[in-house]
């Protein structure tokens, strides 16, 4: 009987080797590569192909002026308009085109539609009884922003999660236009920062940059952006008279940790192209060891100060540029 239950057990131990063996030996999955791509397009982990930096918040946000990060009140042409932003509701999923380049290279093109309201907040001063008044203009939003990535797969890595090794190797500058209309086309974009480093782009959606291609700054660093656009619209507003038709933002430091915006100055229109010039200086004070985005938002003058949707509907376009943060030590 001993006998019996001895190669009983051998039997079984032997079943269970050959049994880890055999799933050793297996592939880690039997997904198609595009499949595996797709899913890694698609997560919300990875912080290189973040697009969600345009939401200022609720309207309490933007009547308080907390635009997710505590900005005070807003210095505009009319006096009467105190705040804006935009408050997005719905967020859609990430549409994927998809397109194998090589047996280990995969093209992926990502666009994603946010939905909301723009929101104007004017105040009006009141007599000592019933104080200050605000009043809130809310126009439709839909904004859809456009990116690039490249995946490609490591055979020799020792990836057990599934993923066959496949990484995202490279990504291009976002671009998002409201839908419709769009009439601002963002030209270029400088960024000169106090070390010295240069960076001129021109091109968002065909501008690839690996992981280690990222622009990367310290803290304390002084960064100093200069963009270039024209605005088409049909109807321009110019409150000050000097060309300027639209409003000019920079979202920094914009990803699920940290959010917050500036006021890029007009510095005229360039007497030989046309073009309206803006200029910005600000100091790098993120946390460092992370990735951030810089999102240049160009938004037409109507939007903001006229109340009418149908004259003035929602209309901006905007540049997303990843960046990484170091510490200055």
């Amino acid at each position: 009987m001993k006998k019996v239950l001895f190669l009983f057990a051998l039997a079984m131990m032997t079943l269970v080797l050959m049994t880890s063996c055999q799933k050793d030996s297996e592939p880690l999955s039997s997904e198609p590569d595009e499949v595996i791509v797709q899913d890694l397009a698609a997560s919300e982990e990875d912080e290189y192909l973040f697009e969600l930096g345009l939401n200022d918040g609720t309207e309490d946000d933007i009547k308080n002026g907390n635009f997710g990060g505590g900005f005070g009140k807003i210095q505009v042409p009319l006096d009467s308009v105190w705040r804006f932003g935009r408050h997005i509701n719905r967020i859609g999923l990430r549409r994927l085109e998809i397109v194998r380049t090589a047996p280990d290279t995969i093209k992926v093109a990502l666009a994603r539609e946010l939905q909301g309201r723009f929101v104007t907040v004017e105040k009006f001063e009141g007599d000592s009884v019933s104080g200050d008044t605000l009043v809130v203009y809310r126009k439709p939003l839909r904004h859809v922003v456009r990116r690039k990535a490249i995946y490609v797969r490591n055979p020799q890595a020792n990836d057990r999660s599934g993923r066959r090794g496949w990484h995202l190797y490279s990504v291009s500058l976002g671009q998002g236009n409201s839908v419709p209309p769009h009439t601002i086309e963002i030209n270029e974009v400088s960024v000169v920062s106090s070390s010295g480093d240069s960076l001129v782009f021109t091109d968002p959606l065909n501008t690839m940059l690996t992981l280690d291609e990222v622009p990367t700054f310290v803290t304390g660093e002084m960064v100093t952006v200069r963009v270039k656009l024209n605005n088409f619209t049909d109807n321009p507003v110019d409150p000050e008279g000097n060309g300027s038709t639209e409003t000019l933002l920079l979202h920094y430091g914009v990803n699920r940790h940290h959010h917050a915006r500036k006021f890029f100055e007009f510095a005229g229109i360039d007497p030989v192209t046309g073009e309206h010039i803006y200029e910005g200086t600000w100091t790098i004070g993120q946390e460092p060891f992370r990735v951030y985005h810089a999102v240049i938002d160009a938004i037409d003058n109507g939007t903001i100060y006229d109340s009418d949707p149908a004259t003035y509907p929602y209309n901006s376009t905007t540049w997303n540029i990843p960046y990484v943060v170091l510490d200055s030590d």
